[in-house]
């Protein structure tokens, strides 16, 4: 897959509140939060109730090495609930990284999104973090994810009550490695003494490096062309529909999939449905020029449950392929949306 040119350096600013919904509204938002770190971007980053213990990091990553990082990009999450019939938004409340690494033999792609508890409702702690990576005819996968299994606005207030009481804080982690032919995974929990946050991934890494002591992993064969995890197989489906809008093609052709990827010994099918080239594109005050708005759809073959989001992203220039807006709407009710936000202005 062609790698889009490397931006110029990019500089973090802490973007401003565009204001929040009425307070009786705020526990749908943190319900939201809770539900779409889950599952934003990826029907994948899930994690098993219950595993054996996590062999670590060096472990995890197998025989591949880290590659160079080529872009790096931050975006701001905004929060909207629709309790009749229009939409009530509370900007920033959290933030997500994505980072492509490009190297001789590979290639690789990172992301981390989540909550800021310092900016969010209640303070809700709801984040993970996924790097997929192939090098060579190998490929590995590492994950890890604030546990979060409630369901309802309730569950996450009590949730949020009893954190920490007994003086833990539990992640779950994914390791996995893959061939063309097969692929082994597996997962297990994780307890801290601290509540940690997005802004900690380097420390819950290390955490989980030097407590963990092994782990039994699971085993599935691959059908051949099988991508050995989501992150790859979206951007696989981006640049090819970046760049049939490039050459003009038919609408037809600018549909594309399925692509069959594998997570945590599960296959699933990601197909863009439609897609549409945009001259202009605006999200708050960031306005995007040449831009494609696609939507998504990812499948569990095991389960048969779908999982639907929409991405807008450039195709030519240092944005070609990049995502600048991602929304993804769970429920009727409820929508996240990832908003590109490098400079903090909205």
């Amino acid at each position: 897959m062609e790698m889009p040119p490397a931006p110029r350096p990019l500089a973090w600013h802490p973007p401003r509140n565009c204001g929040a919904p009425r307070p009786a509204l705020r526990l749908a938002v943190i319900t939201l939060i809770v539900t779409v770190i889950v599952g934003l971007l990826t029907a994948s980053v899930r994690m098993a109730a219950t595993a054996p213990d996590f062999k670590g990091v060096a472990g995890a990553l197998g025989s591949c090495r880290p590659l160079p990082v080529t872009i790096q990009h931050h975006y701001r999450m905004a929060a909207k609930v629709r309790p009749l019939l229009f939409w009530i938004g509370r900007d920033n409340v959290g933030e997500a990284d994505a980072v492509w690494r490009r190297g001789e033999d590979g290639l690789g792609y990172e992301l981390l999104i989540g909550s800021d508890p310092a900016l969010a409702p209640m303070k809700i702690n709801r984040w993970g973090y996924i790097a997929e990576q192939i090098q060579g005819p190998d490929a590995c996968l590492i994950g890890v994810m604030k546990q979060s299994d409630e369901e309802s606005i309730e569950e996450a207030r009590s949730s949020v009550a009893r954190e920490g009481q007994d003086g833990r804080y539990v992640f779950k982690a994914i390791r996995a490695v893959a061939t063309p032919d097969e692929a082994r995974a597996g997962v297990t929990t994780v307890n801290v003494s601290r509540d940690l946050t997005l802004h900690d991934l380097p420390a819950l890494l290390d955490i989980v490096t030097s407590e963990s002591r092994g782990t039994r992993m699971r085993s599935v064969s691959l059908p051949s062309g099988t991508r050995p995890g989501f992150l790859v197989a979206l951007a696989e489906i981006i640049h090819q529909n970046a760049e049939a809008h490039r050459q003009l093609a038919s609408a037809a052709s600018r549909s594309a999939g399925p692509v069959t990827f594998v997570y945590n010994g599960t296959l699933h099918d990601l197909m863009l449905r439609r897609s549409e080239a945009l001259r202009e594109w605006t999200a708050g005050t960031r306005r995007s020029t040449n831009v494609v708005r696609a939507d998504f759809e990812s499948r569990n073959r095991e389960t048969g449950e779908k999982t639907t989001f929409e991405l807008v992203y450039g195709t030519d220039g240092p944005l070609a392929e990049i995502p600048v807006h991602a929304t993804y709407q769970p429920r009727w009710w409820f929508q996240v949306e990832l908003v590109l936000d490098d400079t903090g202005a909205f």
